[in-house]
């Protein structure tokens, strides 16, 4: 489903703001995770962001062109085999003659890209880490020659989480950049309304807020509609067994995470999972010991399942499983824990030896998986490069795939490298992976959804893939929408 992987961080940056400082009134809380769960686009009435200059190129410009990513896109897998990984692309080379073409924000040695972002307003810093991603992609390129000849610069602008704020960037920006490229924002429905209007302008991210995902020149690596996949719910039926057949789960009852959640439970219950507790928690909450005490005493649960809250939740969640005197052996299974984050917040490891979960994209922050994966080793070092000291996390991850995706359609449109060109290509490009960094998906699909995955399990406080290809995606079971 898309965007579920996504609400989970997002949920961990509004609703936990106060630890960094910042004091959130309950409605605020509210307002801001029902527009992260795609209840909505908001609707502010700031006076929207400050668009600044176009930043210098990052890095230095010497030698040719990196070769296009993605060389051939992965073919998905079936019945339990891996989606197999595109081709990493050619070497360094000559420029691949698309370095005279000009149009908007675009001459014949420079392209101008845009960038309108969350990182001020209610929560400060908000989805900082887009910008810097988008950043490590632009000193990448620019390493290496720039784009076809044109060195890159990216204009970014901060819409301070307000729809008028975000509405504004993307009308100021529309007219100057030759595409936008990874931007992330709980307000990106309210820019969505020009880009619906102006469907010349191509769009590269991933969106949150539904209407962000409708315009034909919206292009996304999260794409699909409501609904899930069935692989990781058959994979634990069979690894499992009886088991799945008592579950407890709890979720949050704010904007989208209530469908969402019923999707989870749609495409679990078509392979056999029954779910014999399930409670819809508010925003506000903090303590769910009364909840495990009813889970693991009245209804004997065997499994606890969440997906739909946030990681420190979740954390703090198994830690009340212990206080309500849960036995030992149930088993937690919790996607949404996949953050750096998790293992200090529940501050014993031996609690989370054995916990379960499946990303739709690669362990981003693992030094063992960057080894096996050249695309995201590359990310982790220019992104460090770009942005010293700073915690590479997944909006970094999602603008980094955004880009190199750009750049793929950019270097197939050749010497007609224009804006209508580039969305021409983008509509070609089925099954992008990025070299591997993000599970297969088609940019361009409004109706379906990804349903490739990668399992993996807690031990010694460490996550790593289990019962995987070593580099590619478990892509068996099926894309279940919600509704038909």
């Amino acid at each position: 489903m898309r965007r579920v992987r996504i609400t989970a961080l997002v949920l961990l940056a509004v609703l936990t703001a106060a630890a960094c400082g910042a004091r959130l009134s309950p409605e605020l809380r509210k307002q801001a995770a029902t527009a992260a769960l795609n209840a909505g686009s908001g609707n502010g009435n700031g006076t929207g962001p400050g668009v600044g200059p176009a930043n210098p190129s990052p890095g230095s410009v010497n030698g040719g062109i990196g070769g296009p990513i993605g060389g051939s896109n992965g073919a998905q897998g079936s019945n339990g085999t891996s989606g197999k990984q595109g081709t990493q692309g050619g070497p360094q080379g000559a420029a691949s003659g698309c370095n005279g073409a000009t149009d908007v924000g675009m001459t014949s040695d420079s392209i101008l890209l845009g960038n309108v972002s969350s990182t001020s307003g209610p929560v400060s810093g908000l989805f900082e880490g887009a910008p810097e991603g988008a950043q490590a992609f632009a000193a990448f390129l620019n390493s290496q020659g720039g784009l076809c000849g044109h060195n890159v610069h990216i204009r970014f602008a901060d819409d301070s989480t307000n729809c008028q704020g975000n509405q504004n960037a993307t009308e100021e920006l529309a007219n100057k950049v030759f595409s936008f490229v990874g931007s992330f924002s709980l307000e990106d429905g309210c820019g969505a309304k020009y880009l619906n209007a102006h469907t010349n302008v191509p769009d590269v991210h991933v969106a949150l807020a539904p209407e962000a995902d409708n315009p034909p020149n919206h292009f996304d690596i999260e794409t699909g509609a409501l609904g899930y996949a069935t692989g990781p719910f058959a994979y634990y039926a069979k690894k499992l067994g009886a088991a799945v057949k008592s579950v407890g789960t709890l979720y949050a009852n704010v904007g989208g995470a209530v469908p969402k959640q019923k999707a989870f439970e749609h495409a679990a219950k078509s392979v056999g999972w029954n779910f014999v507790y399930s409670r819809a928690t508010d925003a506000s909450e903090t303590d769910w010991v009364g909840d495990f005490v009813t889970m693991c005493n009245r209804d004997h649960i065997k499994i606890f399942f969440t997906g739909a809250e946030n990681a420190q939740y979740a954390a703090k969640m198994v830690n009340d499983e212990r206080q309500a005197g849960c036995p030992a052996s149930l088993i937690n299974i919790i996607p949404i824990a996949y953050d750096q984050a998790f293992v200090a917040d529940v501050g014993n490891t031996s609690a989370i030896e054995n916990l379960l979960g499946w990303n739709e994209y690669s362990l981003f922050f693992n030094t063992d998986e960057a080894a096996k994966i050249p695309e995201l080793q590359l990310l982790q070092g220019w992104f460090s490069k770009a942005n010293p000291g700073k915690p590479l996390n997944l909006y970094a991850l999602f603008a980094w795939a955004s880009g190199r995706l750009f750049q793929q359609a950019f270097q197939a449109a050749g010497a007609h490298a224009n804006r209508a060109s580039l969305m021409e290509q983008l509509r070609k490009i089925n099954q992008f992976t990025a070299s591997g960094i993000v599970a297969p998906m088609t940019p361009s699909d409004k109706k379906g959804g990804v349903k490739c995955y990668i399992l993996w399990q807690v031990h010694a406080g460490k996550f790593s893939r289990v019962d995987d290809p070593a580099t590619g995606y478990r892509c068996d079971g099926q894309f279940l929408p919600l509704n038909g």
